[in-house]
C-alpha cells in the first residue's frame, strides 16, 4: 500500500511531491525531492511527461534482473533496491561520466542521490545552498539528460 507521504530512502525525511514543489521540472518529469539531502525520487506514474514516463520505463528494464541489491527501500512501494552504474550518450556521441542510480525492480521508480548529479551539472552562480535549490538545479540536469540515450554499464 502506498502512503501519501514519500520517505526519503538515505535519511527518511518527508519528500516535497512533484504538486507541491511549484517548478514545472518537478510536475513534468514525476520529481519528488529530499527537502534535507537535495536526492531526486522518479516514479512514472507522477510524470505529465510522455517523454520521462517512456525513459523511467526503459532505465526500469536494468533493475529487473540486474543491480546490486540496496539497504534502502523504495520511497513508493518499500521493496529493496537495486543499484547500477548508467552512462548518457552525448549529442557528440560520447558517453557522460558514470552515474549511479537506484532503481525499485518492482514499480518503474528510480532515486538519485545529489551527489551523482552534481558531477555533471556545471557550476551555479547560485550563491544560495539551500537543499530545494540545489534539487531545482539538479532536475533541470535530469531534465535534460532524460531526452538522451543512455546505456546500462
Amino acid at each position: 500500500m502506498v502512503s501519501s507521504i514519500l520517505h526519503c530512502p538515505r535519511d527518511g525525511s518527508a519528500l516535497v511531491s512533484p504538486d507541491n514543489s511549484q517548478k514545472s521540472v518537478f510536475l513534468r518529469n514525476g520529481i519528488s525531492h529530499c527537502p534535507t539531502c537535495s536526492g531526486l525520487a522518479l516514479n512514472p506514474n507522477a510524470a505529465s511527461s510522455e517523454i520521462c514516463i517512456k525513459k523511467l520505463e526503459m532505465i526500469h528494464d536494468g533493475f529487473k534482473d540486474e543491480g546490486i541489491s540496496l539497504d534502502i527501500c523504495c520511497p513508493f512501494c518499500d521493496s529493496e533496491m537495486k543499484v547500477r552504474d548508467f552512462a548518457f550518450r552525448k549529442i557528440d556521441g560520447s558517453l557522460t561520466e558514470l552515474i549511479e542510480i537506484d532503481g525499485c525492480p518492482n514499480c518503474s521508480s528510480i532515486w538519485l542521490d545529489a551527489g551523482e548529479l552534481q558531477r555533471l551539472s556545471p557550476p551555479s552562480g547560485n550563491t544560495s545552498n539551500s537543499p530545494s535549490s540545489e534539487a531545482g538545479a539538479l532536475a533541470i540536469v535530469l531534465d535534460l539528460l532524460l531526452h538522451l540515450p543512455f546505456v546500462f554499464v
